[in-house]
Parts: C-alpha cells; structure tokens; sequence
C-alpha cells in the first residue's frame, strides 16, 4: 500500500512538469508559424490582381451554375437542360 500512495504522490508533480513542457512547445510552434505566417505574405494588390487573372469570362447557367461550353449558344444548358431563353440575355452571355 505505501508504494501506492507514494505514486499518488508523485503523479500530479509529474503531471504539472508535463503540462508545462507541452505549454511551452505550443508557444514556440505558435511563434514559429507566426513568423511564417509574416515572412510568406504577399501584397494584397498581388492576390487580388492575380484572382482576377483566375476568374474566366464565360458564361454560367443560372440554373446549375455551370460554365457553358465555348461555341454558339443553344436553347437550353447541356448539362442540366435549363432553358436559357427563360431569363435575360445578360445571363445567357450573349
């Protein structure tokens, strides 16, 4: 039994010495990603400028939200069947 209460003892000093270690990595790994964080960014004119060049000019169907395939313009969208004509020309990209 003595040898019981003694790890009951030694537990929670070990546990705090544990606890604390752990506070301190996740301090420094905090730092560290911080400071990534900092060295890593770009203007946020370059982000913007370069979403831009992402974003494509064609036209989406307003019913499934997908891109209509480059060519001439059909009646209704081939991937859903919505019917194009049903909505304004400024939603058809014509």
């Amino acid at each position: 039994m003595a040898a019981r209460s003694k790890r009951k003892e030694e537990d929670p000093a070990r546990l705090r010495a544990r606890i604390e270690e752990l506070e301190l990595r996740v301090k420094l790994l905090e730092a560290r990603v911080r400071t990534g964080l900092v060295q890593g960014r770009r203007p946020i004119d370059e982000v913007r400028v370069r979403s831009a060049q992402a974003r494509r000019s064609r036209p989406r169907c307003p019913g499934c939200h997908l891109e209509l395939p480059a060519g001439r313009r059909s009646e209704s969208c081939v991937w859903c069947g919505f019917q194009l004509d049903a909505v304004a020309a400024t939603f058809r990209g014509k």
